[in-house]
């Protein structure tokens, strides 16, 4: 038996898949990969269902080790019937289907022998739990025997590659808990609380490149102790939305994304429309930023807790400040969460805009389609 630690968000127990129900569910638009495991057993099965399956699946390498289920002509799994449930399913059973489609959207990080489980974005059931819930994010500790549940591992998180300290995973843990509680002191905008967590992140990347690793817990300690004794009430007064919104930036990278995304551009149109730009020209008209204030404040102010959950998500999902996903310096991974937090606030403030309201319906298939095309399909997008 093996018994391991697990953390997880407060959502994470209660997610159950809609199925055919599902509006934009996993098994459209996306190649599904089928693990080594899940395809012997499909070349154990008899001769008439290994010709079905053998014709529905494509590689990705010669020696066709790597392989993935094609998709149909309306971009679906080819095993998807026609009421939008699995043919493999139904026929074989739950255990016949390869490890990402048991356990999608739920997905586990481990770090230091414990485990991080959560949901992503890209499933519009789990976009929900973990966006509209006005109450703060909150985790729990469990334990889980490996043995009887299955964990799909999607990164492992290797301390040493960003600390030389001993106390390499007691620093990880108190930067995480520290960046989130940043994020999730309401007494200031969420913009603000960005700011905050910036001016945090500098300091501790200043110990980190002076090789004094061993002084971060004691200045995140100081840190929060600041926090806690309204010592950023001055700056909030004179900044209280926080640093400026880089809408320039943001648009030449939703520009990118509209032209290389297909999925994605029904939504971004609505969004760049109800902002007023047009997709031919993106040129922002006149008093663009005061206008794009004015929307936010209108539609999203009372809204910020949407935006502190995905925030909050981010780090999760990620191990921010650290990342599971690169050997890039915390402060590389910061600006890749401002860059984030930035284009999904502006798709936001666009699209209530362009609907004259707050709409939930369309916020979730934002974001979800948004977490495909560009956190899916384009992970070094702020690279290229």
């Amino acid at each position: 038996m093996s018994i391991v630690k697990v953390y997880q968000p407060h959502y994470y127990k209660n997610f159950n898949c809609t199925g055919s129900m599902c509006k934009n569910n996993c098994c459209h638009h996306w190649i599904i990969s089928i693990d080594k495991h899940t395809y012997e057993k499909y070349n154990k099965l008899d001769a008439e269902a290994l010709k079905e399956f053998s014709e529905k699946f494509g590689f990705k390498d010669e020696d066709k080790t790597d392989v993935y289920i094609k998709l149909d002509q309306n971009k679906n799994c080819s095993f998807l019937n026609e009421s939008g449930l699995c043919t493999i399913q139904l026929k074989y059973g739950h255990d016949y289907l390869s490890t990402i489609c048991r356990t999608y959207p739920r997905l586990s990080h481990s770090v230091g022998g414990s485990l991080e489980r959560f949901l992503e974005l890209s499933c519009e059931e789990a976009a929900k739990s973990i966006l509209f819930d006005k109450n703060y994010m909150t985790f729990e500790e469990i334990t889980v025997d490996t043995d009887n549940e299955e964990v799909n591992y999607r990164q492992i998180m290797d301390t040493q590659k960003y600390t030389n300290s001993n106390e390499g995973m007691e620093i990880f843990w108190k930067l995480r808990v520290s960046c989130i509680a940043i994020l999730q002191n309401r007494k200031y905008k969420v913009r603000f609380r960005m700011l905050i967590l910036c001016l945090f992140i500098q300091e501790v990347a200043g110990l980190f490149s002076a090789g004094e690793d061993s002084r971060v817990i004691t200045l995140a300690d100081n840190f929060m102790s600041r926090l806690d004794n309204n010592l950023y009430d001055e700056l909030a007064s004179e900044m209280p939305y926080g640093a400026e919104r880089e809408t320039g930036i943001v648009i030449d990278i939703l520009k990118e994304m509209y032209e290389k995304s297909e999925l994605f551009r029904p939504l971004a149109d609505m969004s760049v429309k109800g902002l007023d730009l047009h997709p031919e020209t993106w040129e922002p008209p006149d008093g663009f930023g005061d206008n794009y204030s004015r929307y936010y404040e209108m539609y999203l102010a009372d809204h910020e807790y949407v935006f502190e959950n995905y925030l909050v998500h981010r780090v999760l999902s990620e191990g921010f400040p650290f990342n599971y996903k690169s050997d890039s310096d915390i402060m590389s991974n910061f600006v890749d969460l401002l860059a984030k937090f930035d284009l999904v606030e502006f798709l936001f403030t666009g699209m209530c805009r362009n609907r004259m309201k707050f709409d939930k319906r369309y916020i979730i298939e934002c974001i979800t389609l948004f977490t495909r095309g560009y956190e899916h399909s384009y992970e070094k997008f702020l690279q290229t």
